[in-house]
């Protein structure tokens, strides 16, 4: 009589379990999931996202976009990601892997595209 009255608390329970089970596999033993990180980009020949530490942008950063599937990056790298240098770059046979670069039309401010004009000021800016 107590397993009929209680059996939607119980029926739940054990699917919340299930499903927490399910999603610790998923996400935890198989990595299926997409990672998107920040990758290497030269603003003289691209268009780079800028960030900025502070208002003046003494020390920009350019970056793009990229996006990989975890499984992937662990199999290549191992298990430590943040140093590994393939990790920047699309191999061939790759399924899941995307480098975004700056849009100017969409993203406007955060974009940055250098010339060579730039270039030769910065260069002028650091010699002694």
């Amino acid at each position: 009589m107590h397993l009929k009255r209680h059996l939607f608390s119980y029926s739940l329970v054990i699917l919340l379990v299930f499903l927490a089970a399910a999603s610790y596999f998923r996400f935890m033993v198989q990595n299926d999931y997409l990672v998107t990180y920040e990758g290497d980009c030269n603003p003289y020949t691209q268009d780079c996202f800028l960030y900025c530490e502070d208002d003046e942008c003494s020390d920009p950063f350019y970056y793009s976009s990229m996006e990989r599937h975890a499984a992937e990056l662990y199999a290549l790298c191992g298990k430590d990601i943040t140093d590994c240098d393939m990790a920047y770059e699309c191999q061939n046979g790759v399924e899941i892997c995307s480098i975004t670069f700056c849009d100017l039309e969409l993203d406007g401010d955060s974009c940055e595209t250098l010339t060579n004009n730039d270039f030769i000021e910065d260069s002028n800016e650091f010699e002694l």
